[in-house]
């Protein structure tokens, strides 16, 4: 079926923009090209990636904006130039306009008054025309859903589960959501403000406890994307309404409907009870139960978690020694004796680097992807969720610093 295709240019942004803005209408396909951060390679990038519509941040510093869209305006006819902008006085939208700027909306931004905009502006343009592909049955199982699980706290799950996403999402061909049940820590990890969570999600599509089948539409609304390629969820986010409630099969259906979307799914599991073990256990395909050797009290909780592990799902559990350092006082072999499982992959201790990529709210593996623990991380992504190895490839020079 033919769609008509919008591609958009973010240009010099200050903030995220809100969830769901970049939902395609019917007969339309959305493509969103990489942001473009400095003010003055936006010009190459129009001709690099041809867009229908240049989303330009005028809250940007050191950027003269209406000058900018003049120049963008002229470097590509027909392009739509969309202002973002805190400052609506009269004199801002009369330059704007003059300018050649077909829309000026105000923030905060609103994902449905973006979408709105963008269907306006382009509606009376002539779009290039593309084959939609069809939307993957709700009831495929195609991803993975992987659960991070300790017996206690402390010992670095949150960190290792975002970093393991950030590696899938960051491999070619794979595609990667992280759902943070563990409070809010994904987010301060990943530096990001949600404004939804799983809570709103859950409150659209409930009837007496029970939820039906999510569309795989539906529910990217309820994440927020992170640059790295991943898609995160959290509880709740700065709009969720409080009263919301969890039916009781809704896990069921958001990981049935999250494999059919994601190559893999990471979810940062608080510590679970033996009750709350037995029944959200069995629904993963991958269970990452995090460990140390650093101490007994780490080792015996290790041992408590797995005796809650149901027997149907034994063989599904990988065990993983974090923040490793050869002066611990439990070596590997006794870790694996003492548990009767070996252990599927060991993390080194770097705590200068996972501190300051925590402070930095960036995984280290994109802060130091040649570090020892972001290989480690690389290593053990591979082999839970059985990646490809890396290609062996001469780096290109790069045109401009939107690719690379």
């Amino acid at each position: 079926m033919e769609n008509a295709l919008i591609r958009i240019l973010p240009a010099c942004l200050t903030q995220d923009l809100p969830a769901g803005w970049d939902t395609p209408g019917e007969g339309t396909v959305i493509e969103v090209a990489p942001e473009v951060v400095a003010p003055d390679e936006v010009i190459a990038a129009i001709a690099a990636t041809e867009p229908d519509v240049l989303l330009l941040d005028a809250d940007a510093p050191e950027l003269d904006v209406f000058a900018l869209t003049q120049a963008a305006s002229a470097a590509r006819p027909g392009l739509a130039v969309v202002l973002l902008a805190a400052d609506s006085s009269p004199d801002r939208l009369r330059r704007a306009m003059l300018s050649g700027a077909e829309e000026y909306l105000i923030k905060p931004l609103d994902a449905r008054d973006m979408a709105q905009a963008i269907s306006a502006v382009t509606s009376h343009r002539k779009l290039r025309q593309v084959q939609r592909a069809a939307e993957p049955e709700v009831q495929t199982k195609t991803g993975i859903i992987a659960g991070v699980v300790s017996g206690k706290g402390g010992l670095g799950k949150t960190t290792l589960a975002a970093n393991l996403a950030t590696v899938v999402a960051k491999t070619p061909g794979q595609s990667a959501a992280l759902v943070g049940l563990e409070s809010g820590d994904g987010a301060v990890l990943l530096s990001l403000q949600p404004k939804l969570g799983l809570l709103d999600l859950a409150g659209t599509n409930s009837v007496d406890g029970q939820t039906s089948s999510y569309a795989p539409e539906w529910i990217k609304q309820f994440g927020t994307p992170h640059k790295s390629g991943l898609t995160y969820w959290t509880w709740q986010g700065t709009g969720t309404q409080p009263g919301a409630a969890i039916p009781e099969d809704f896990f069921e259906h958001l990981f049935q409907t999250l494999r059919a979307v994601y190559s893999v799914t990471i979810i940062d599991f608080p510590q679970l009870s033996a009750e709350e073990a037995a029944s959200v256990l069995p629904l993963l395909d991958v269970i990452v139960v995090v460990s140390s050797s650093s101490d007994l009290l780490a080792l015996r909780s290790a041992r408590t978690l797995l005796d809650t592990v149901p027997d149907e799902v034994s063989d599904k559990v990988h065990m993983v020694i974090n923040r490793a350092d050869p002066t611990d006082m439990i070596s590997k072999e006794d870790f694996e004796r003492t548990l009767g499982r070996s252990v599927e992959g060991v993390i080194a201790n770097e705590a200068r680097l996972a501190g300051e990529a925590i402070n930095m709210g960036a995984p280290f593996v994109l802060m130091q992807p040649q570090s020892e623990i972001s290989g480690d991380l690389r290593e053990l992504a591979r082999a839970l969720f059985e990646l490809p190895a890396p290609a062996e490839t001469t780096v290109a020079r790069k045109r401009f610093r939107l690719f690379g």
